[in-house]
């Protein structure tokens, strides 16, 4: 990537668990084991571009790259095989990867690629068996 900028960010897994972090929009996924340091080298083709979004609960964690990022995962140093290390997001998805996914899943958790979002509220039951009988 000729001009591109690099950006570092880190953390640590200090709790007693394994973390799953998840990287979208490559559906890479990587286990950080428990007291373990992951760092992420975001590089992109253009240097106003490296901004992620994050989201989180108590198990897992998902970084969205955007458009003309790509990511590589070290996990106490050991950089990890990943196609988000070498395939960019596709310059169209700058505005925000999560929002266009989103679109295009429909916001339905089972189609996302990073599973449920928190937010997500269900339809009453009568909602949705309404929707299955298509006569009302």
């Amino acid at each position: 990537m000729p001009d591109a900028a690099d950006w570092h960010w880190g953390l640590c897994n200090c709790g007693p668990r394994e973390l799953l972090l998840w990287l979208e929009p490559w559906a890479d996924e990587i286990k950080v084991p428990s007291m373990s340091t992951v760092t992420m080298r975001i590089r992109a083709s253009d240097p106003d571009n490296l901004l992620i979004e994050v989201e989180h609960s108590e198990h897992h964690l998902v970084i969205w790259g955007a458009g003309g990022q790509s990511i590589e995962v070290f996990v106490d140093r050991v950089l990890q095989r990943t196609g988000s290390a070498l395939i960019e997001v596709p310059e169209a998805f700058s505005f925000s990867t999560k929002k266009l996914l989103g679109i295009v899943f429909d916001n339905q958790p089972s189609a996302r690629l990073a599973g449920s979002h928190a937010s997500v509220v269900p339809k009453p039951l009568w909602q949705r068996i309404k929707h299955r009988l298509k006569f009302w």
